[in-house]
C-alpha cells in the first residue's frame, strides 16, 4: 500500500511540475528526490522522464512553429540584383543573408550548413535550429564542375548555388526576378506578338536544366518551339512553374 500510495503521489507531483515552464527539469528534480526512497519504483520513475523529454520535445516544436509563423511575415521579397551574363539575374547568398540575418534572430532562429557528395552532386544541408530546442533541415544538391577557371572553383561555386537554395528552401524566401519592374515592358502592356528578351529565354532554360524539367512538356505548355520564341506574356507563369520546382515541388 505504502508502494501505491507513493506512485500515485509521486505521479501527480511530476504532472504539477511538468506543466510548468521547465518539464524536463522540474521532473528531474521529483525524480531526484522519489530516488532517495528505499521504496521508489526505478521502472516507473524511467517512464516518468520519458513523458517529460515528449512534453518538452512537443513545447519547443510549438514554440519553432509559432516564431517560424512570426518569421514568414517578416521575410520580405527579395529582387535578383546580380546579373549573370546571358541568364537573367539571381541574389547571392551573403546578400539574402545580409537581409534575412536580423529578422532571423530576433525570433531566435539560427542557421549552419554541412555538406555532403553522393552521385557527383554536391549536397548542402541548411539547419534552422530555434532557442526552443526545436530544429529542421532541407537539403538541395547540385552537379559537381561546371564551367570555371579550375574543378575546385567549379565545385566551389556548385556548393554555393546548394547552399543558398537550401536556405531559401528552409525558409521559403521567394527571389523575384525584376525583368517586370519596367513600365514599358511588353509583358506588362501584354502584347501577344511580344517575346522573350535573349536573358530571360537564357535563364528559363537554364532552370529547366537545373530543375530536370521536361522541357518539351515545357515548350509546348509556352506555345513555342524555342525558348527564344516564347511569347513575354508566358514568363510569368514559365517562371512560377520553375520556381516551385526549385522548391521541390513539382
Amino acid at each position: 500500500m505504502k508502494t501505491d500510495r507513493l506512485e500515485i503521489a509521486t505521479q501527480s507531483q511530476a504532472v504539477q511540475q511538468i506543466e510548468q515552464d521547465d518539464p524536463l527539469g522540474n521532473t528531474l528534480a521529483v525524480i531526484s528526490r522519489a530516488a532517495r526512497d528505499p521504496n521508489c519504483d526505478v521502472e516507473k520513475m524511467e517512464r516518468l522522464l520519458a513523458m517529460a523529454e515528449r512534453m518538452e520535445a512537443r513545447r519547443a516544436e510549438k514554440e519553432f512553429i509559432a516564431a517560424f509563423n512570426r518569421l514568414q511575415r517578416k521575410l520580405p521579397t527579395i529582387v535578383a540584383k546580380t546579373v549573370i551574363p546571358n541568364r537573367g539575374k539571381y541574389e547571392r547568398f551573403e546578400d539574402v543573408m545580409f537581409q534575412i540575418g536580423p529578422l532571423i534572430q530576433e525570433e531566435g532562429f539560427a542557421v549552419s550548413f554541412s555538406m555532403d557528395f553522393k552521385d557527383n552532386r554536391i549536397i548542402e544541408t541548411c539547419y534552422l535550429k530555434h532557442t526552443s530546442g526545436h530544429s529542421q533541415s532541407n537539403s538541395f544538391a547540385v552537379r559537381s564542375g561546371g564551367k570555371a577557371e579550375s574543378d575546385t572553383q567549379a565545385d566551389c561555386k556548385a556548393a554555393t548555388t546548394a547552399k543558398r537554395n537550401a536556405l531559401l528552401n528552409a525558409l521559403n524566401i521567394v527571389i523575384r526576378q525584376d525583368c517586370l519592374s519596367d513600365e514599358s515592358d511588353a509583358a506588362i502592356e501584354g502584347d501577344p506578338n511580344a517575346k522573350l528578351t535573349q536573358a530571360q529565354a537564357d535563364e528559363l532554360e537554364h532552370r529547366a536544366q537545373l530543375t530536370n524539367s521536361n522541357i518539351p512538356a515545357l515548350l509546348r505548355f509556352a506555345g513555342s518551339a524555342t525558348f527564344k520564341d516564347i511569347p513575354a506574356n508566358k514568363y510569368a507563369e514559365l517562371d512560377s512553374m520553375l520556381r516551385r520546382k526549385e522548391q521541390g515541388g513539382r
